[in-house]
This record gives structure tokens, C-alpha cells and sequence, in this order.
């Protein structure tokens, strides 16, 4: 028996989301007609909202820990109500944008599998969409008096994003090959998980009933990412895949820093935590993600050096791989440049603390200088040049980075830029 119960939104959203999907996953049929050839073990795909259980009726966090959870959006007093509105909107928002993204490249996968994966991701990402409209539209109480229909306006709004609008900006970069939508499952997916089980405590009891079966689902689109991106990091090895490992960390040294950013400003979250609605601040989750983008690279690191030195135990390819990265010398054959890394938590920030934003930190954490000061502006574009793709130098939201960077030249003189 599911862990969860079932319910459909009023029929106008319903099928204003239908539409939506026709217009931008129309291959969802596809995906309907052959799931239980592909996925014979899961029950049937359906574009409803899954109603989960709830650990605990009273709150974990904040500053009403032990009252009972708020059923009605009505009932959470100051600035809760929009804030709760804010997160709602901002999570339908990236469901909506991914599948946008997804498409894009879809017909790229290089396996039926990979590609059936993808399919899969965004009938997911559409039902997580579907459950937060569901927790805007089943509560009547987003509408007080006096006040706006805050449920239908942001419904409304959510049904007219495209890229480029989105509400983070991760949601907002358009994909150029498959290799994208691999490493968006295993990074930006990962980000979701992240936010989902921090989300679980929330203390509006609908929002919180929504994170487990969402949990449950994301763990397909991250498992999906991970295996894709060790099967294409060994073809990148041994030369029989369609991307280089160069390749495939240019776009991790993409992704990775628009995953953190997810997270918001590192020295924030604490109203989050202090409202109920997450049970960690953002540094806090931060470090445990890149922590954890870490692990998964070298786990995938660890197959390519047993597929470089035959008969090597799993330690012991361990032991090589961080020797390799530790001192950046070629250990048994294997080079810092065979192996794949998470790029240091200050490179290529749009966002965060003063200190790291627009700042030019290379890959490895230090800061560019000429004559004691950081590089111009310029300097570090010509840098960024040559880790990042350059599909993704030429899109819309590199652009706003390199006119945000630029705009910060001209007013850090305090820095000689």
C-alpha cells in the first residue's frame, strides 16, 4: 500500500496545467504508453498530488517548536504567509523550468535508456509542479480578505514562466547536448533533495506532507545522473564516448556554482529555521551538498582508475585518485587531468557573501592577482574562458553574469579593478 493518498486540483488549474504540459512535454504520451514495458515495478504514471504523513502534528524548529502545525495558510502570522508563498512558488518554479530545459536536448541521449530516464525526470518534475499547485489551491485561505488571491496570482504567473524567467537562476540556462541534462540530474537534482528534506519539518502541514513522496521520486532523477555520468566519464576515459572528461568538467565547473547558489546566501537562512519552514540554515546545507558532490565524483573517479589499472582493488584506486588530486602529479598512469573534480566553493559566484561574488577565484579556490589585486574583470573572463564551455559562455545568463561582473569592476575601485 502507497504511503501517501491521492487528490487533483480544481479542474481550472488541472487543465490549465494539462495545457501547459501538451505545450511544453507534449512526449509525455509516449512516456505514458510505454511505462509499464520500461518501468514494470512502479505503479503507473497519474498527474496527481501525493498527500503523505506527516512524522510529527507539532512543529520541530523556530520559534513555535512544539505547537501544533499550521493546516491553514490564513493562520501563519507576519511576514510567514508570504515567505511560505515564496518557497511554494520558487519550488514549482524550477519543476516547471527543468522540464523546459530537459526537452531541449532530449533527442540527444545517446541510449534509449538514457533517454526513457529523461522522459521519466519530467513526468516527475510536472507532478512536483502539480503538487504545489495543489498545496496553493486546496487551501482557501491564501486568499484573505482585504488582500489579493496570492494563490491564483502565483499560479497564473508560474503557468507563463520560460526560460529566462524562472525564479533561480539554474532553472534559467537552456541546455546545449545531453551531457547537460546528466550533469543537471546529478547537481542541480541533488540541490532538490536537499531542499525537499529540509523542507519535510515545515510548519505549514500541507507543504510538509508534500516532501515525502516528492523525496521518493527525486531519488530517481538523482540516481539516473550519477550512473549516466560514470558511464559517460569511462566512455571520456577509454575514448568511446561522445564527451571528454575535459568536456564533461567544463560543464560540472558550469552547474556546480549555480547549484550552490540554490542554497541562497551562505550566511542566510536562519528566518527559514526560525519559521519552522527548514531545520538548517543555508551555509549549513551548503557545505553538506558540496561535501557530498565531492563523494559522488570520486566514487565515479574510482571507476576510471580501475578501468586504467587492471586488477586494482576499490581502496586502493581510491588511495590513487586522492594522491593524484592531492598533489596534482601523475601517480601509476593516472593524471589530475583523467580524473574529475568539484570545483572550490568560490569559483564563478553570481551570488553569495561580499567576499565571494563577483570575485575571481579560480577553480581551486584562489584568488586571481596582478600586482597584489584582483584581476580586471575582463582578465577574468578570458580565464573563465578556458574551464567553462563555450555554448555556455554565449547564452543569456552568462551574459547577465559578465555585465553584473563588469558593472562590479567599475564600482570596486577599493579592489584596483
Amino acid at each position: 500500500m502507497p504511503a501517501y493518498t491521492t487528490e487533483k486540483i480544481a479542474p481550472k488549474y488541472h487543465e490549465a496545467l494539462v495545457a501547459w504540459q501538451k505545450k511544453n512535454f507534449p512526449e509525455l504520451a509516449f512516456l505514458e504508453d510505454n511505462w509499464s514495458k520500461v518501468y514494470p515495478a512502479q505503479t503507473p504514471y497519474q498527474l496527481v498530488a501525493k498527500i503523505g504523513k506527516l512524522n510529527s502534528d507539532s512543529i520541530g524548529y523556530g520559534r513555535f517548536a512544539g505547537q501544533q502545525r499550521f493546516e491553514n495558510a490564513g493562520d501563519m502570522v507576519g511576514n510567514m504567509f508570504y515567505s511560505a508563498r515564496d518557497i511554494v512558488r520558487a519550488q514549482a518554479s524550477t519543476e516547471l523550468g527543468s522540464i523546459q530545459q530537459h526537452r531541449l536536448t532530449l533527442e540527444e541521449a545517446p541510449t534509449d535508456q538514457m533517454k526513457m530516464a529523461v522522459l521519466r525526470i519530467m513526468a516527475e518534475e510536472l507532478r512536483h509542479a502539480y503538487q504545489m499547485f495543489w498545496v496553493l489551491d486546496h487551501d482557501q485561505s491564501w486568499k484573505k480578505p482585504g488582500h489579493p488571491d496570492i494563490a491564483a496570482e502565483t499560479m497564473d504567473e508560474l503557468l507563463n514562466m520560460e526560460l529566462g524567467n524562472h525564479v533561480l537562476d539554474a532553472f534559467n540556462i537552456p541546455f546545449s547536448n545531453f551531457l547537460d541534462n546528466v550533469i543537471f540530474a546529478t547537481v542541480i537534482d541533488l540541490v532538490g533533495k536537499y531542499q525537499l528534506e529540509m523542507q519535510k519539518v515545515f510548519s505549514y502541514a500541507p507543504m510538509a506532507r508534500s516532501m515525502g513522496p516528492m523525496l521518493s521520486e527525486e531519488g530517481f532523477h538523482i540516481g539516473s545522473g550519477r550512473g549516466f555520468l560514470k558511464e559517460l566519464a569511462i566512455g571520456g576515459t577509454n575514448g568511446t564516448g561522445a564527451y571528454s572528461i575535459g568536456d564533461i568538467q567544463k560543464a560540472l565547473n558550469a552547474w556546480i556554482p549555480r547549484g550552490l547558489e540554490m542554497f541562497g546566501n551562505e550566511r542566510g537562512g536562519e528566518t527559514a529555521v526560525a519559521f519552522g519552514f527548514k531545520d538548517r540554515n543555508n551555509g549549513t546545507a551548503q557545505a553538506e551538498y558540496h561535501s557530498e558532490v565531492r563523494e559522488v565524483l570520486e566514487l565515479i573517479n574510482v571507476e576510471i582508475v580501475k578501468r586504467m589499472i587492471k586488477e586494482i582493488t576499490a581502496p586502493d584506486a581510491r588511495s590513487v585518485v586522492r594522491e593524484v588530486q592531492d598533489t596534482g602529479e601523475t601517480i601509476k598512469g593516472v593524471s589530475p587531468q583523467d580524473l574529475l573534480f568539484v570545483p572550490d566553493v568560490k569559483f564563478f559566484r553570481k551570488r553569495g557573501v561580499e567576499e565571494i561574488a563577483l570575485m575571481p577565484y579560480d577553480v581551486n579556490g584562489n584568488l586571481l592577482t596582478d600586482d597584489a589585486k584582483p584581476v580586471s574583470g575582463e582578465k577574468y573572463l578570458q580565464y573563465l574562458g578556458s574551464v567553462l564551455p563555450g555554448y555556455y559562455m554565449r547564452t543569456n545568463e552568462f551574459t547577465k553574469y559578465r555585465e553584473a561582473l563588469l558593472g562590479h569592476q567599475r564600482l570596486s575601485g577599493s579592489y584596483g579593478w
